[in-house]
């Protein structure tokens, strides 16, 4: 599995790298973006991510990716470079002066040029396997490549249960983008899946989208009425617990076959 993840990751670089020359900016940064959920503590999606954002104009967001990238790879002057380039596009010189000055003690000129680094030589295969095996074989990374294989099986419970544990891995180590995705991913294999619905809702209230999470679960409470489906009952009441202290709407769902009257046009 970890193989397929690698083959995943070098695909959505190179994909990105092709659409960025020829001028695909948003095709570029949804390539990038999977790359970083693949594998996230590899420098380059980082860097690449950055660099297109920018040229979009969305410096907000490239600063973002450059502050990842400076998180992975401290002593790297492309990193800081690129966290100066979007401060500067900012308006924030101070600290874009300051990023520049870091980057020159990485060893590497503050006036070097944009690159798109890419990983997809065969040489770097074995690096990156093992890179994988030693700190994402358990965690998310291998979750998605396996939720890949359940689908082209057909297996589209196994998927589900599978982006599920990605969406909670990603969301323990504060990926919270990576988490909602995972969840997206499974709705469009298995959109009945009450447990990938809970999960949004976590990922809903993590991120502070009370409305949001409430609006699933009303919905949710609803279907599970109709469906007297015992199991998923519990496990949508155990959500309701844990965050009825953060909106009182959903202490009703604590209760059993307890239809809450909230969000009457909630859709998913």
């Amino acid at each position: 599995m970890v193989d397929r993840v690698v083959e995943r990751y070098k695909k959505s670089l190179k994909q990105g790298h092709v659409a960025v020359l020829e001028g695909r900016g948003g095709d570029a940064v949804g390539h990038y973006q999977e790359a970083v959920a693949l594998v996230d503590h590899r420098l380059p999606p980082h860097l690449s991510l950055g660099s297109v954002l920018l040229d979009m104009g969305r410096a907000e967001e490239a600063l973002a990716a450059y502050d990842r990238a400076v998180g992975r790879a401290p002593a790297d002057a492309r990193a800081h470079e690129g966290r100066a380039r979007a401060l500067t596009a900012l308006g924030r010189e101070p600290e874009a002066q300051a990023a520049r000055d870091e980057a020159g003690r990485c060893g590497t000129p503050a006036a070097m040029p944009e690159a798109h680094p890419s990983e997809v030589e065969p040489a770097l295969d074995q690096t990156l396997t093992a890179d994988l095996s030693a700190t994402g074989a358990q965690g998310p990374e291998l979750r998605l490549a396996e939720s890949e294989a359940a689908i082209d099986r057909d297996d589209a419970a196994e998927a589900a249960r599978l982006l599920v544990e990605a969406s909670v891995g990603y969301a323990a180590r504060g990926e919270r983008d990576a988490a909602l995705d995972a969840c997206q991913r499974g709705l469009a294999v298995a959109p009945g899946s009450v447990a990938i619905h809970l999960q949004m809702v976590r990922c809903y209230m993590g991120r502070g989208w009370t409305d949001r999470a409430v609006e699933r679960v009303a919905l949710l409470d609803r279907l599970l009425t109709l469906d007297q489906d015992e199991d998923a009952r519990r496990s949508l009441q155990a959500v309701g617990a844990e965050y009825r202290h953060l909106d009182p709407r959903l202490a009703a769902l604590c209760e059993p076959h307890t239809s809450a009257e909230m969000a009457p046009s909630a859709t998913f």
